[in-house]
Parts: C-alpha cells; sequence; structure tokens
C-alpha cells in the first residue's frame, strides 16, 4: 500500500491541475491556432474553385493572399500570449503545451499546405509551369513540416530555467520566421497584374518573375525546414527592439521601415523575411570562421532559448520559445 499510495496522490495532483486552466491566455492560442486552420480552409476553398473553373477564375487568387495574411495575425497572437499570460499570473504547463501544438499547425502545416498547392496550381495541364515531379512537392512540403515538429520538440527538450529571458538570439530559426518567408513570398505572388501595387508599376516586375518565384517555393520551403533544426544563431529582433534605449537615428529609421511596410506591405515583407533568413546564417558562418563555433561568445547569454514572450505561457522552471 505504501507503494501504491504516492502513485495515486500523484495521479490526482495532476487530475487536479488539469481541471484549472489559464482561460484568457489559453484563448489568444487558440486564436493563433484558429488563424492557421483558416488560411487552409480558404485555401481549400481555392483548390475547390479552381477546381471547378479554372485557376484563373478572380476568386482563386484573392484567397490566397488572405490565407496568408491570416498566418501573419496568427503571428500576432502567438506573439502577445506569453505576455497575456504574465499580465494575468496565469503561467501553466497546459499553456506551454497547447502553445507548442498551436504553433505546429500554424507554422508548420498551413505554410506548407497553402504553398503545396499554389505549386500544384502550376504543375497541371499541358502547359504546366513546374516540371511534373509531385514527389518533389510532397518531399518539399513533408520536409518542412517534419522539421517544424523536429523543432518544436527540441524546444521543449532543451528549455532551461526562467532567467533564459534575456536571451539575445534563437538556437536555429524560429518557426514563425520560417512561416513569414514562405507566406511572404505567396503574398507577393497575389500581386501578379495588380497595377495599383507601387512595386508592380515602377520596377516593371512581369510574369517572369512570378513564374520564378513559383519555381522557388519548393526549395524555400525545404531549406527553411533545415534552417528550423538547424544550430544557425538568429537574432532575437522583438527582444533588441524593445529593452534599452536605442540612438535616435535608430528610432527614425524604424519609424521609415514601418511607414514603408504600410505602404508596400507585400514587398517590404519579403525584403525583411527573406533578410532575416539569410542574417542567421551569414553570422554563424561568421563566427564559424572566425571564432570556431556558432554559438554566442561564452561571456553572453547561451542562445538555446526562443521568444521570452512565451516564459509566461509556458510551465514554472521552463524557458521561454518562439518555437
Amino acid at each position: 500500500m505504501t507503494r501504491i499510495e504516492p502513485v495515486i496522490d500523484r495521479r490526482r495532483r495532476r487530475f487536479r491541475d488539469l481541471k484549472s486552466v489559464p482561460v484568457l491566455p489559453s484563448m489568444v492560442t487558440l486564436g493563433n491556432l484558429f488563424f492557421g486552420f483558416l488560411a487552409m480552409a480558404y485555401v481549400a476553398d481555392a483548390a475547390m474553385i479552381a477546381a471547378g473553373q479554372g485557376i484563373d477564375h478572380p476568386a482563386v487568387i484573392p484567397l490566397f493572399e488572405r490565407a496568408a495574411v491570416l498566418i501573419f495575425v496568427a503571428m500576432v497572437f502567438d506573439g502577445i500570449d506569453g505576455a497575456v499570460a504574465r499580465l494575468t499570473n496565469q503561467v501553466t504547463s497546459f499553456g506551454a503545451q497547447l502553445d507548442s501544438l498551436a504553433d505546429a499547425v500554424t507554422f508548420g502545416v498551413a505554410p506548407a499546405f497553402v504553398t503545396k498547392v499554389l505549386v500544384d496550381f502550376h504543375a497541371q495541364g499541358a502547359d504546366s509551369l513546374m516540371p511534373a515531379h509531385p514527389k518533389l512537392y510532397y518531399a518539399a512540403a513533408a520536409i518542412y513540416v517534419i522539421c517544424a515538429a523536429m523543432r518544436l520538440a527540441r524546444f521543449n527538450v532543451e528549455v532551461g530555467s526562467p532567467k533564459e529571458v534575456d536571451h539575445r538570439e534563437f538556437s536555429g530559426l524560429p518557426s514563425p520566421a520560417a512561416a513569414a518567408v514562405v507566406c511572404s513570398l505567396i503574398a507577393f505572388f497575389t500581386t501578379r497584374g495588380d497595377e495599383g501595387v507601387l512595386s508592380v508599376r515602377f520596377l516593371g516586375i512581369g510574369d517572369t518573375f512570378y513564374d520564378g518565384l513559383v519555381l522557388s517555393l519548393p526549395f524555400v520551403l525545404g531549406l527553411a525546414g533545415l534552417l528550423m533544426v538547424s544550430r544557425f544563431p538568429y537574432p532575437h529582433l522583438v527582444n533588441r527592439l524593445v529593452r534599452g534605449r536605442h540612438s535616435f537615428p535608430f528610432f527614425a529609421t524604424l519609424v521609415v521601415l514601418i511607414f514603408i511596410v504600410a505602404i508596400e506591405w507585400q514587398l517590404a515583407l519579403v525584403v525583411l523575411s527573406v533578410c532575416y533568413l539569410l542574417s542567421g546564417m551569414v553570422i554563424g558562418l561568421w563566427r564559424l570562421a572566425t571564432a570556431g563555433r556558432m554559438g554566442p561568445p561564452p561571456d553572453s547569454a547561451d542562445g538555446t532559448a526562443d521568444d521570452p514572450a512565451d516564459f509566461a505561457h509556458a510551465a514554472p522552471g521552463s524557458s521561454p520559445g518562439l518555437n
């Protein structure tokens, strides 16, 4: 009896813990999951319309644009759920697990699904743009989803103490950043033929560019997936922006960037997300060549943590994660 009673007590404690869940932070996290699912639902609708009336139907491409935008909206929810949990003092293990599951769907499955459908549209018919290698497109999407799941699993294993909130960089490309790269390219593709977009009108971007964009999507999926499970160091931009003070020129530059994003958001998102993707590779290779390691210097914070905003929605004793 003495050996059975502790087991029963632990089970009772776990049941009591499960009966109490953080409502408001969890609702924010579920918003992240909802918008990820809605993005896939829009693309499924686009596939149904294209199957009956062709890809040139005017309702098809706008649905892809909505899907890409919804994934960016989900990133906002993913970024604030930790802050909400912190403000309401509702830090639980349930929130951490729910956040990981939501991220797996929104930043793992949804971008791969949207890209796969768009690529399939251009790989069908006698005059198809893509080579007839459907297995490669499946493989690219699968690699992305698997790597996103592996990154989440690696983070859940590598979490440390809450003191890691001061970390200044990620180890590997964060899954929201990977989704941002993919979705920004898809959002820019939807500007094809839209003379109201300044980049299309003044830069003279034609069909050849958009065709090349579609051709690059499977490779982008594979690269983003592999970078998620890599050890390339990626700077924590939000942490660097909100912590400490910056010079006035830095502030003025930030205002100008926000203004450009507001006017030409499709092109701005492509430039920013691709530059961020490349930044980790450049920083990592530079460190490897000069210091023999890609991690941060020994006197700085360890680079294995992720987004500190998720600290508040993780279990006590776990580290933050942008996943």
